[in-house]
Protein backbone atom coordinates (compact mmCIF):
# COMPACT_ATOMS: atom_id res chain seq x y z
CA UNK A 1 0.00 0.00 0.00
CA UNK A 2 2.76 2.73 0.82
CA UNK A 3 4.40 1.99 -2.67
CA UNK A 4 1.11 2.33 -4.16
CA UNK A 5 0.40 5.85 -2.00
CA UNK A 6 3.73 7.18 -3.41
CA UNK A 7 3.09 5.80 -7.07
CA UNK A 8 -0.13 8.45 -6.53
CA UNK A 9 1.36 11.22 -4.98
CA UNK A 10 3.81 10.97 -7.85
CA UNK A 11 1.34 10.87 -10.64
CA UNK A 12 -0.33 13.72 -8.86
CA UNK A 13 2.67 16.00 -8.49
CA UNK A 14 3.42 15.50 -12.63
CA UNK A 15 -0.07 16.69 -13.43
CA UNK A 16 0.20 19.28 -11.05
CA UNK A 17 3.71 20.61 -12.06
CA UNK A 18 4.57 18.70 -15.25
CA UNK A 19 1.42 19.41 -17.16
CA UNK A 20 1.68 23.81 -16.73
CA UNK A 21 5.39 23.18 -17.75
CA UNK A 22 4.15 21.82 -20.66
CA UNK A 23 1.15 24.12 -22.19
CA UNK A 24 4.07 27.08 -21.07
CA UNK A 25 6.74 25.80 -23.03
CA UNK A 26 4.18 25.31 -25.89
CA UNK A 27 2.67 28.57 -25.28
CA UNK A 28 6.27 29.96 -25.44
CA UNK A 29 6.96 28.45 -28.60
CA UNK A 30 4.17 29.48 -30.27
CA UNK A 31 5.07 32.82 -29.75
CA UNK A 32 8.63 32.15 -31.59
CA UNK A 33 7.53 29.90 -33.98
CA UNK A 34 6.51 32.95 -37.02
CA UNK A 35 9.58 33.49 -38.78
CA UNK A 36 9.68 37.07 -39.46
CA UNK A 37 10.60 40.25 -37.48
CA UNK A 38 8.21 42.72 -36.53
CA UNK A 39 7.74 44.44 -40.42
CA UNK A 40 10.04 47.36 -38.88
CA UNK A 41 12.94 45.40 -39.00
CA UNK A 42 11.86 42.57 -41.73
CA UNK A 43 13.84 42.13 -44.86
CA UNK A 44 11.78 39.82 -47.81
CA UNK A 45 14.34 36.86 -49.11
CA UNK A 46 14.54 34.34 -51.48
CA UNK A 47 16.48 30.76 -51.56
CA UNK A 48 15.83 29.93 -48.19
CA UNK A 49 14.62 26.75 -46.73
CA UNK A 50 11.41 25.82 -47.80
CA UNK A 51 10.57 29.63 -48.78
CA UNK A 52 12.76 29.89 -52.41
CA UNK A 53 11.02 33.14 -53.20
CA UNK A 54 9.56 36.00 -51.69
CA UNK A 55 8.00 39.51 -53.15
CA UNK A 56 5.69 42.16 -51.23
CA UNK A 57 3.52 44.36 -53.19
CA UNK A 58 2.05 47.27 -50.69
CA UNK A 59 -1.02 49.66 -52.08
CA UNK A 60 -1.08 52.68 -49.01
CA UNK A 61 -3.61 55.44 -49.14
CA UNK A 62 -1.58 58.85 -46.84
CA UNK A 63 -3.49 61.53 -45.45
CA UNK A 64 -0.98 64.74 -43.73
CA UNK A 65 -2.41 67.64 -42.59
CA UNK A 66 -0.12 70.39 -41.10
CA UNK A 67 -0.94 73.29 -39.57
CA UNK A 68 0.88 76.68 -37.41
CA UNK A 69 1.13 80.02 -36.73
CA UNK A 70 3.03 82.45 -39.00
CA UNK A 71 5.05 85.34 -37.25
CA UNK A 72 7.15 87.97 -37.87
CA UNK A 73 9.22 90.34 -36.23
CA UNK A 74 7.57 93.52 -35.08
CA UNK A 75 9.67 97.11 -34.97
CA UNK A 76 8.60 100.67 -34.19
CA UNK A 77 7.90 101.30 -38.02
CA UNK A 78 5.53 98.57 -38.45
CA UNK A 79 3.51 99.63 -35.07
CA UNK A 80 5.86 98.08 -32.16
CA UNK A 81 6.28 101.10 -30.22
CA UNK A 82 5.54 100.39 -26.89
CA UNK A 83 7.70 96.85 -27.14
CA UNK A 84 11.09 96.41 -25.55
CA UNK A 85 13.13 96.05 -28.77
CA UNK A 86 15.60 93.92 -26.30
CA UNK A 87 13.64 91.67 -25.73
CA UNK A 88 13.27 89.94 -29.04
CA UNK A 89 10.84 86.96 -27.95
CA UNK A 90 8.47 89.01 -27.08
CA UNK A 91 8.01 90.99 -30.77
CA UNK A 92 7.40 88.40 -32.82
CA UNK A 93 3.77 89.03 -33.77
CA UNK A 94 1.12 86.45 -35.43
CA UNK A 95 0.61 87.46 -39.29
CA UNK A 96 -1.20 84.26 -40.86
CA UNK A 97 -2.19 80.76 -39.94
CA UNK A 98 -0.75 78.34 -42.63
CA UNK A 99 -2.26 74.90 -43.71
CA UNK A 100 -1.02 72.51 -45.75
CA UNK A 101 -2.98 69.11 -46.59
CA UNK A 102 -2.03 66.22 -48.99
CA UNK A 103 -3.46 63.26 -50.15
CA UNK A 104 -1.08 60.34 -51.15
CA UNK A 105 -1.11 57.16 -53.02
CA UNK A 106 1.87 55.12 -51.69
CA UNK A 107 2.89 52.02 -53.77
CA UNK A 108 5.51 49.94 -53.02
CA UNK A 109 7.34 46.74 -54.26
CA UNK A 110 9.88 44.57 -52.30
CA UNK A 111 11.97 41.47 -54.34
CA UNK A 112 13.95 39.04 -51.98
CA UNK A 113 17.14 38.30 -54.29
CA UNK A 114 18.91 36.45 -51.71
CA UNK A 115 19.33 35.71 -48.07
CA UNK A 116 18.17 38.60 -45.75
CA UNK A 117 19.16 40.23 -49.04
CA UNK A 118 16.64 42.52 -50.64
CA UNK A 119 16.13 44.98 -53.21
CA UNK A 120 12.71 47.65 -53.09
CA UNK A 121 10.89 49.88 -54.28
CA UNK A 122 8.98 52.90 -53.69
CA UNK A 123 6.31 55.22 -55.81
CA UNK A 124 4.23 58.24 -54.03
CA UNK A 125 1.91 59.52 -56.22
CA UNK A 126 0.54 62.88 -55.16
CA UNK A 127 -3.78 62.80 -55.50
CA UNK A 128 -4.20 66.56 -53.81
CA UNK A 129 -1.85 68.91 -52.33
CA UNK A 130 -3.15 72.11 -50.98
CA UNK A 131 -1.73 75.13 -49.08
CA UNK A 132 -3.54 78.18 -47.36
CA UNK A 133 -2.93 81.12 -45.55
CA UNK A 134 -5.32 82.89 -43.37
CA UNK A 135 -5.44 86.05 -41.74
CA UNK A 136 -4.52 86.88 -37.87
CA UNK A 137 -5.76 90.35 -38.47
CA UNK A 138 -2.44 91.51 -38.30
CA UNK A 139 -2.00 92.63 -41.60
CA UNK A 140 0.18 95.81 -41.17
CA UNK A 141 2.64 93.07 -39.70
CA UNK A 142 3.18 92.35 -43.64
CA UNK A 143 4.63 95.71 -44.86
CA UNK A 144 8.15 95.23 -46.35
CA UNK A 145 8.52 98.90 -44.52
CA UNK A 146 12.36 98.88 -42.79
CA UNK A 147 14.79 101.84 -42.27
CA UNK A 148 13.26 104.06 -45.10
CA UNK A 149 11.33 101.85 -47.45
CA UNK A 150 7.56 102.64 -47.87
CA UNK A 151 5.17 100.31 -46.11
CA UNK A 152 4.11 98.05 -49.55
CA UNK A 153 2.49 94.76 -48.75
CA UNK A 154 5.04 91.88 -49.33
CA UNK A 155 1.76 89.39 -49.68
CA UNK A 156 -1.88 89.27 -48.48
CA UNK A 157 -3.96 86.93 -46.55
CA UNK A 158 -6.12 85.20 -46.75
CA UNK A 159 -4.44 83.93 -49.27
CA UNK A 160 -4.49 80.09 -51.72
CA UNK A 161 -2.38 78.26 -53.43
CA UNK A 162 -3.80 75.81 -56.48
CA UNK A 163 -4.75 72.39 -55.86
CA UNK A 164 -1.21 70.24 -57.39
CA UNK A 165 -1.14 66.05 -58.09
CA UNK A 166 1.11 64.21 -59.73
CA UNK A 167 4.34 62.08 -59.03
CA UNK A 168 6.37 62.98 -56.60
CA UNK A 169 9.88 60.68 -57.02
CA UNK A 170 10.63 57.19 -57.53
CA UNK A 171 12.21 55.48 -54.62
CA UNK A 172 14.81 52.41 -54.99
CA UNK A 173 16.64 50.60 -52.21
CA UNK A 174 18.85 48.01 -51.10
CA UNK A 175 17.85 46.10 -47.70
CA UNK A 176 20.19 43.71 -46.06
CA UNK A 177 19.61 42.05 -42.89
CA UNK A 178 23.20 41.96 -41.30
CA UNK A 179 21.95 39.69 -37.96
CA UNK A 180 18.70 37.48 -37.93
CA UNK A 181 17.35 37.41 -34.23
CA UNK A 182 15.14 34.05 -35.69
CA UNK A 183 17.98 32.32 -37.44
CA UNK A 184 20.98 33.37 -34.35
CA UNK A 185 18.76 33.41 -31.14
CA UNK A 186 21.83 35.40 -29.14
CA UNK A 187 21.88 38.23 -31.82
CA UNK A 188 19.66 40.91 -32.93
CA UNK A 189 17.78 41.71 -35.47
CA UNK A 190 19.81 43.69 -37.43
CA UNK A 191 19.25 45.33 -40.99
CA UNK A 192 20.66 47.98 -43.01
CA UNK A 193 19.25 50.09 -45.95
CA UNK A 194 20.11 52.56 -48.29
CA UNK A 195 17.99 53.96 -50.58
CA UNK A 196 18.04 57.09 -54.16
CA UNK A 197 15.14 59.01 -54.21
CA UNK A 198 15.16 60.19 -57.97
CA UNK A 199 12.61 63.35 -58.99
CA UNK A 200 9.82 62.99 -61.12
CA UNK A 201 7.72 65.49 -62.69
CA UNK A 202 7.51 69.32 -62.73
CA UNK A 203 9.34 71.04 -59.84
CA UNK A 204 7.33 73.71 -57.66
CA UNK A 205 6.49 76.71 -59.08
CA UNK A 206 5.71 79.53 -57.01
CA UNK A 207 1.18 80.33 -57.39
CA UNK A 208 -1.53 81.61 -56.12
CA UNK A 209 -4.97 81.19 -57.19
CA UNK A 210 -6.56 83.79 -58.19
CA UNK A 211 -9.70 83.37 -60.87
CA UNK A 212 -7.06 80.57 -61.76
CA UNK A 213 -3.97 79.41 -61.11
CA UNK A 214 -1.42 82.07 -61.28
CA UNK A 215 2.16 81.80 -61.41
CA UNK A 216 5.44 83.85 -61.58
CA UNK A 217 7.34 82.69 -64.30
CA UNK A 218 11.01 84.30 -65.02
CA UNK A 219 12.30 84.52 -68.46
CA UNK A 220 16.03 85.69 -68.97
CA UNK A 221 17.57 87.32 -71.73
CA UNK A 222 21.14 88.56 -72.07
CA UNK A 223 21.45 88.25 -68.81
CA UNK A 224 18.30 90.24 -67.72
CA UNK A 225 15.40 88.54 -65.90
CA UNK A 226 11.91 89.09 -66.66
CA UNK A 227 9.00 88.44 -64.39
CA UNK A 228 5.80 86.72 -66.57
CA UNK A 229 2.75 84.58 -65.51
CA UNK A 230 2.42 81.12 -66.33
CA UNK A 231 -0.19 78.11 -65.04
CA UNK A 232 1.68 75.14 -64.56
CA UNK A 233 2.23 75.47 -60.91
CA UNK A 234 4.64 71.69 -61.16
CA UNK A 235 4.07 69.15 -58.45
CA UNK A 236 6.98 68.04 -56.69
CA UNK A 237 10.21 69.54 -54.83
CA UNK A 238 12.24 68.89 -57.59
CA UNK A 239 15.28 67.59 -55.96
CA UNK A 240 17.31 63.84 -55.83
CA UNK A 241 18.16 62.45 -51.90
CA UNK A 242 19.70 59.81 -50.67
CA UNK A 243 18.80 57.97 -47.28
CA UNK A 244 21.23 55.85 -45.23
CA UNK A 245 19.22 53.84 -42.56
CA UNK A 246 20.05 51.03 -39.85
CA UNK A 247 17.80 49.44 -37.89
CA UNK A 248 17.50 46.66 -35.35
CA UNK A 249 14.76 44.83 -32.87
CA UNK A 250 15.48 41.54 -30.35
CA UNK A 251 12.26 39.78 -30.17
CA UNK A 252 11.47 39.00 -26.39
CA UNK A 253 7.86 36.60 -25.80
CA UNK A 254 5.37 39.19 -26.07
CA UNK A 255 7.42 42.22 -27.03
CA UNK A 256 9.94 43.25 -29.81
CA UNK A 257 11.45 46.65 -28.94
CA UNK A 258 13.97 48.13 -31.41
CA UNK A 259 15.39 51.16 -32.35
CA UNK A 260 16.12 52.96 -35.96
CA UNK A 261 18.65 55.69 -36.98
CA UNK A 262 18.35 57.70 -40.51
CA UNK A 263 20.32 60.49 -42.28
CA UNK A 264 19.23 62.46 -45.38
CA UNK A 265 21.21 64.29 -47.76
CA UNK A 266 19.37 66.18 -50.57
CA UNK A 267 20.23 68.36 -53.33
CA UNK A 268 19.08 70.33 -56.28
CA UNK A 269 17.62 68.19 -59.70
CA UNK A 270 15.30 69.73 -62.11
CA UNK A 271 15.19 72.43 -59.74
CA UNK A 272 18.14 73.59 -60.14
CA UNK A 273 17.27 76.51 -61.80
CA UNK A 274 15.23 77.36 -59.03
CA UNK A 275 18.01 76.75 -56.46
CA UNK A 276 21.01 78.38 -58.52
CA UNK A 277 19.17 80.79 -61.14
CA UNK A 278 22.76 82.31 -62.12
CA UNK A 279 24.81 78.99 -61.26
CA UNK A 280 26.69 78.38 -57.67
CA UNK A 281 28.09 82.12 -57.20
CA UNK A 282 30.66 82.79 -54.29
CA UNK A 283 28.36 84.35 -52.43
CA UNK A 284 25.69 82.01 -51.72
CA UNK A 285 25.80 80.51 -48.46
CA UNK A 286 23.03 78.01 -48.87
CA UNK A 287 22.63 75.80 -52.27
CA UNK A 288 20.93 72.94 -51.17
CA UNK A 289 17.75 72.19 -49.23
CA UNK A 290 18.30 71.02 -45.11
CA UNK A 291 19.77 67.42 -44.36
CA UNK A 292 18.15 65.29 -41.96
CA UNK A 293 19.33 63.35 -39.03
CA UNK A 294 16.22 60.99 -37.23
CA UNK A 295 16.36 58.73 -34.34
CA UNK A 296 13.43 56.15 -33.71
CA UNK A 297 12.32 54.24 -30.69
CA UNK A 298 9.63 51.71 -29.73
CA UNK A 299 8.13 48.36 -29.47
CA UNK A 300 5.99 46.14 -30.98
CA UNK A 301 3.46 44.17 -28.70
CA UNK A 302 2.33 41.14 -30.19
CA UNK A 303 -0.61 39.47 -28.05
CA UNK A 304 -1.31 36.84 -30.59
CA UNK A 305 0.29 34.80 -33.44
CA UNK A 306 -0.78 31.26 -35.18
CA UNK A 307 2.32 29.48 -36.99
CA UNK A 308 -0.27 27.03 -38.65
CA UNK A 309 -2.47 30.08 -40.35
CA UNK A 310 0.22 32.43 -40.55
CA UNK A 311 -1.57 34.82 -38.54
CA UNK A 312 -0.22 37.59 -36.44
CA UNK A 313 -1.64 40.42 -34.44
CA UNK A 314 0.53 43.52 -33.24
CA UNK A 315 0.36 47.12 -31.45
CA UNK A 316 3.40 49.44 -32.77
CA UNK A 317 4.44 52.12 -30.11
CA UNK A 318 7.25 54.66 -31.27
CA UNK A 319 8.50 57.70 -30.54
CA UNK A 320 10.55 59.91 -32.92
CA UNK A 321 12.82 62.93 -32.89
CA UNK A 322 13.99 64.57 -35.86
CA UNK A 323 17.13 67.11 -36.41
CA UNK A 324 16.48 69.49 -39.99
CA UNK A 325 19.72 71.39 -40.43
CA UNK A 326 19.94 74.80 -42.16
CA UNK A 327 19.24 74.56 -45.58
CA UNK A 328 17.56 76.29 -48.26
CA UNK A 329 14.02 75.21 -49.97
CA UNK A 330 10.28 75.27 -49.74
CA UNK A 331 8.83 77.45 -46.77
CA UNK A 332 5.28 77.64 -45.84
CA UNK A 333 5.55 81.57 -47.77
CA UNK A 334 6.99 79.94 -51.03
CA UNK A 335 3.93 80.79 -52.64
CA UNK A 336 2.92 83.80 -51.20
CA UNK A 337 6.86 85.22 -51.37
CA UNK A 338 7.49 83.91 -54.97
CA UNK A 339 3.91 85.42 -56.26
CA UNK A 340 4.81 89.03 -54.37
CA UNK A 341 4.47 92.20 -56.56
CA UNK A 342 6.50 94.27 -54.12
CA UNK A 343 9.61 95.74 -55.30
CA UNK A 344 11.67 94.22 -52.73
CA UNK A 345 11.00 90.63 -54.00
CA UNK A 346 10.25 91.09 -57.56
CA UNK A 347 13.24 92.79 -58.42
CA UNK A 348 15.84 90.41 -59.05
CA UNK A 349 19.32 90.57 -56.95
CA UNK A 350 22.40 91.65 -58.05
CA UNK A 351 25.59 89.58 -57.57
CA UNK A 352 27.05 92.40 -55.99
CA UNK A 353 27.56 96.64 -55.86
CA UNK A 354 26.51 98.38 -58.77
CA UNK A 355 28.85 100.10 -60.73
CA UNK A 356 32.42 99.87 -61.55
CA UNK A 357 31.63 98.53 -64.75
CA UNK A 358 31.88 95.12 -63.73
CA UNK A 359 30.13 92.27 -65.09
CA UNK A 360 27.49 91.33 -62.27
CA UNK A 361 24.98 88.44 -62.61
CA UNK A 362 21.03 89.00 -62.01
CA UNK A 363 19.67 86.86 -59.16
CA UNK A 364 15.61 86.80 -59.38
CA UNK A 365 13.49 85.19 -56.26
CA UNK A 366 11.60 82.08 -57.03
CA UNK A 367 10.02 82.40 -53.48
CA UNK A 368 12.41 79.74 -51.93
CA UNK A 369 14.38 80.79 -48.81
CA UNK A 370 17.48 79.46 -46.24
CA UNK A 371 15.85 78.29 -43.32
CA UNK A 372 17.35 78.40 -39.80
CA UNK A 373 17.93 74.57 -37.77
CA UNK A 374 15.00 72.83 -35.98
CA UNK A 375 14.23 69.95 -34.33
CA UNK A 376 10.65 67.66 -34.88
CA UNK A 377 9.30 65.72 -32.15
CA UNK A 378 6.87 62.42 -33.49
CA UNK A 379 4.86 59.75 -31.72
CA UNK A 380 3.43 57.03 -33.82
CA UNK A 381 0.83 54.31 -33.45
CA UNK A 382 -0.15 51.76 -35.42
CA UNK A 383 -2.11 48.23 -35.37
CA UNK A 384 -0.44 45.58 -37.40
CA UNK A 385 -2.82 42.30 -38.68
CA UNK A 386 -1.30 39.43 -41.03
CA UNK A 387 -5.07 37.85 -41.59
CA UNK A 388 -3.43 35.45 -43.62
CA UNK A 389 -0.57 33.93 -45.26
CA UNK A 390 -0.41 36.18 -48.21
CA UNK A 391 -2.19 38.95 -46.87
CA UNK A 392 -1.19 42.05 -43.92
CA UNK A 393 -3.25 45.26 -43.47
CA UNK A 394 -1.28 48.42 -41.32
CA UNK A 395 -3.15 51.29 -40.07
CA UNK A 396 -0.81 54.12 -38.52
CA UNK A 397 -0.87 57.48 -37.10
CA UNK A 398 1.82 60.00 -36.67
CA UNK A 399 1.82 63.19 -34.82
CA UNK A 400 4.73 65.54 -35.14
CA UNK A 401 5.45 69.05 -32.93
CA UNK A 402 7.78 71.12 -34.86
CA UNK A 403 10.05 73.43 -32.82
CA UNK A 404 9.86 77.31 -33.90
CA UNK A 405 12.02 78.11 -36.32
CA UNK A 406 13.00 80.69 -38.51
CA UNK A 407 12.11 80.67 -42.30
CA UNK A 408 13.70 83.73 -43.59
CA UNK A 409 17.19 83.47 -42.79
CA UNK A 410 19.89 84.61 -45.47
CA UNK A 411 22.89 86.04 -44.10
CA UNK A 412 23.91 89.44 -46.13
CA UNK A 413 26.89 88.25 -46.27
CA UNK A 414 28.90 84.33 -46.99
CA UNK A 415 32.10 84.78 -44.79
CA UNK A 416 33.53 81.54 -46.29
CA UNK A 417 34.93 83.05 -49.22
CA UNK A 418 37.43 85.96 -49.36
CA UNK A 419 37.39 88.30 -52.59
CA UNK A 420 41.12 88.55 -53.83
CA UNK A 421 40.66 91.95 -54.61
CA UNK A 422 39.66 94.60 -52.13
CA UNK A 423 37.57 96.61 -54.53
CA UNK A 424 35.70 93.91 -55.97
CA UNK A 425 31.79 95.00 -55.80
CA UNK A 426 30.99 91.78 -54.63
CA UNK A 427 32.25 92.86 -51.07
CA UNK A 428 30.05 95.96 -50.97
CA UNK A 429 30.20 96.31 -46.99
CA UNK A 430 30.82 93.27 -45.96
CA UNK A 431 33.33 93.15 -43.38
CA UNK A 432 34.44 89.63 -44.14
CA UNK A 433 33.55 87.47 -47.18
CA UNK A 434 31.39 89.21 -50.37
CA UNK A 435 27.64 89.66 -50.26
CA UNK A 436 25.19 87.01 -50.35
CA UNK A 437 22.59 87.14 -53.50
CA UNK A 438 19.74 85.38 -51.90
CA UNK A 439 19.79 87.68 -49.02
CA UNK A 440 16.61 90.16 -49.25
CA UNK A 441 16.89 92.52 -46.51
CA UNK A 442 12.75 93.04 -46.69
CA UNK A 443 12.76 89.53 -44.82
CA UNK A 444 15.61 88.88 -43.98
CA UNK A 445 17.52 91.75 -42.14
CA UNK A 446 16.98 91.15 -38.05
CA UNK A 447 13.51 92.69 -37.19
CA UNK A 448 11.99 91.80 -40.31
CA UNK A 449 12.22 87.94 -40.35
CA UNK A 450 9.42 85.49 -40.66
CA UNK A 451 9.20 82.47 -38.89
CA UNK A 452 6.79 79.57 -38.11
CA UNK A 453 5.28 78.50 -34.28
CA UNK A 454 3.24 75.96 -33.44
CA UNK A 455 3.61 73.99 -36.45
CA UNK A 456 1.83 70.47 -35.98
CA UNK A 457 1.74 67.71 -38.73
CA UNK A 458 -0.90 65.01 -38.63
CA UNK A 459 -0.39 61.68 -40.59
CA UNK A 460 -3.03 58.94 -41.30
CA UNK A 461 -1.96 55.80 -43.26
CA UNK A 462 -3.34 52.46 -44.40
CA UNK A 463 -1.29 49.97 -46.33
CA UNK A 464 -2.60 46.93 -47.86
CA UNK A 465 0.77 44.23 -48.66
CA UNK A 466 0.53 41.25 -50.68
CA UNK A 467 2.85 38.65 -49.65
CA UNK A 468 4.03 35.75 -52.19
Amino acid sequence: MRRVSFALAGFVCLLCFGAPRHVAAQEDGDLRLMNEPHSYTDVVDAFDDEDPFDINVTVGYRHEYTYGNIQREGNAAAGMAGRDPNRASQNWVDVAHHTHTRNILDLGLDIGIFRDLAVYGRLPLILSDDRRLASHGNDQFLSASYLDMPADPLFSVPFQSPTRSGLDYVGAGLAWSIFNHHRERELPTWILMIEGRFNLGDPLTACQVNGGAQCRVWTESGGDWTPGTGTDAGETRGTNALRIETRSSWRTRYVEPFAGLLFQVEWPANAERFFLPAGSLNGIVNERPPMIGQFTGGMAIIPWENRAQFQRFAIDVRVMGKYVSEGHGYSPLFDAFGTSNSPYLREPNLEGEAGGGADLRQVPFFGLTDMAPHAELGAHLGIEMRAARFVRFQLEADLWYVAPYVITYADACNPNFEAQDPNDPRVGTCRRGVINPHHRPAIDLPGQNFRVDEQVRLQLQVNVTGMF
